[in-house]
């Protein structure tokens, strides 16, 4: 999926987990997280340039249902020890904030025609269930438009029914 769906969407997860006071704080953690997984194409190109390998190194180790969730929990840890108190204040909700908002990443890419490794290191073959577009303008509108809702409503219920 494109970077733009992965950020509205690992945003609006996060912001509809985590507190009504954190909502905006929810939103930018939440984008970061959706779209983190697909950094690991900057790890895989500086090893190699062979493009068969950089399709299918770059959606396993980072895409995987047995690493994110270890990655969401470490990021949290470090958040609740060294930030500023919004995660410490709610650690069950952030802990699902940033862990849902990591996780929606493979399985939105998993929903295209590409797939990914959902189970790495586990090697079945990739998850693909071809039902959206690599780039779906009316997937991603909507969610913007909730995205942008729930960014000027703050703590309103009217946030809370933009993300449902």
């Amino acid at each position: 999926m494109d970077s733009l769906s992965q950020i509205v969407l690992g945003g609006a997860v996060a912001a509809a987990i985590a507190p009504a006071g954190h909502r905006r704080a929810a939103l930018l953690a939440g984008a970061a997280l959706g779209t983190l997984p697909d950094l690991d194409g900057l790890l895989v190109v500086a090893f190699t340039r062979d493009p068969v390998s950089l399709m299918t190194v770059h959606r396993s180790f980072s895409h995987s249902l047995f690493v994110l969730p270890l990655l969401g929990t470490l990021i949290w840890w470090l958040y609740r020890r060294f930030g500023h108190g919004r995660v410490a204040a709610a650690p069950a909700r952030w802990w699902w904030a940033m862990v849902l908002a990591l996780v929606t990443h493979p399985l939105l890419d998993a929903f295209t025609v590409y797939g990914t490794q959902l189970w790495w290191p586990l090697m079945p073959p990739p998850a693909m269930w071809s039902s959206v577009f690599i780039i779906d303008p009316l997937y991603t509108v909507w969610l913007g438009l909730a995205f942008g809702v729930v960014w000027f409503a703050r703590a309103r219920p009217l946030a809370q029914r933009a993300l449902v």
